[in-house]
C-alpha cells in the first residue's frame, strides 16, 4: 500500500510544494502595508492562481507515471493490484481534500479583511468547480490509463477543456431542453453542482470498473 501512495504523493512534489507555498503566503498578506481593499484583491488572484494550477492534479500524475514507465517495474511491488487501485483514488481524495481547504482558507481570510461595505462572499463555485474537474480527471485517465499513446493531450490543454469548457456547456443543457419544448433553468441555476453529482457518479462507476479490472490482473499503474 505504501509504496503505491508514496509514489503518488513523490509525482505530485511540485503541487504539494506549491499549495504549501500559498497556504503561507496567507499570514504574509497580513503584514504586508496595503489596505484591506488591495489585499483582498491579491487574494482573489492567487485564490484564482490556486484554482487553475490544481484543476487536474490527476491528469499531472498519469502524464508523470507514462513519462516514467512504472508499469514496467509494476510487478516488483509486493501488494495487490486492488490496493493499487485504492492508492490512486486515495491519493486523488487526500489531495482534493487538501485543496479544498486552502481555497477555503483564502475565502475566509478574505471574509476576515472584508468592510463592512464590501461585498464578498465565499466562493462556493470555484471549490465546486475544481472538486468535479479533479474527481472527473481521476474517472477518466484510470480507465484510459491502458490506452497512453492515443491520450497525449497537453496538461495545459486538459485544463481549459476539464475546469472552463466544460462547467461552461452544462448551462446550455437548459437552452437545449427548452429547443425540445422542455421549459428548465435548473442547469443554469444548479450547474456547478450538477457537474459535481455527475463527477461523483462518474467517480464511483470508474472505481468499480478499476476495482473489476485489477481482480483480473488487467491493472498496469
Amino acid at each position: 500500500m505504501k509504496p503505491i501512495l508514496y509514489r503518488n504523493l513523490i509525482l505530485l512534489k511540485p503541487y504539494l510544494i506549491y499549495i504549501l507555498v500559498m497556504i503561507l503566503a496567507l499570514p504574509v498578506t497580513m503584514i504586508l502595508p496595503f489596505n484591506n481593499y488591495i489585499k483582498i484583491f491579491l487574494l482573489g488572484m492567487l485564490m484564482f492562481l490556486l484554482h487553475v494550477v490544481t484543476l487536474a492534479f490527476p491528469y499531472y500524475i498519469y502524464l508523470r507515471i507514462n513519462k516514467n514507465k512504472s508499469e514496467m517495474n509494476f510487478l516488483s511491488y509486493p501488494i495487490t493490484q486492488i490496493t493499487t487501485v485504492n492508492m490512486h483514488y486515495l491519493t486523488a481524495i487526500i489531495l482534493i481534500l487538501i485543496n479544498s481547504v486552502t481555497i477555503g482558507l483564502y475565502n475566509l481570510v478574505a471574509l476576515m479583511y472584508a468592510a463592512s461595505d464590501m461585498s464578498v462572499v465565499i466562493n462556493m463555485s470555484g471549490i465546486l468547480t475544481n472538486v468535479a474537474a479533479n474527481l472527473f480527471t481521476i474517472s477518466l485517465i484510470l480507465p484510459l490509463c491502458d490506452f497512453k499513446s492515443f491520450l497525449k493531450i497537453p496538461l495545459v490543454i486538459w485544463i481549459i477543456l476539464i475546469g472552463f469548457i466544460l462547467p461552461s456547456i452544462v448551462p446550455y443543457t437548459d437552452k437545449l431542453l427548452n429547443k425540445l419544448s422542455i421549459q428548465t433553468n435548473v442547469f443554469t441555476n444548479y450547474g456547478d453542482e450538477i457537474f459535481v453529482s455527475i463527477s461523483i457518479i462518474l467517480f464511483i462507476i470508474t472505481y468499480v470498473i478499476a476495482i473489476s479490472k485489477a481482480r483480473k490482473g488487467e491493472i498496469t499503474i
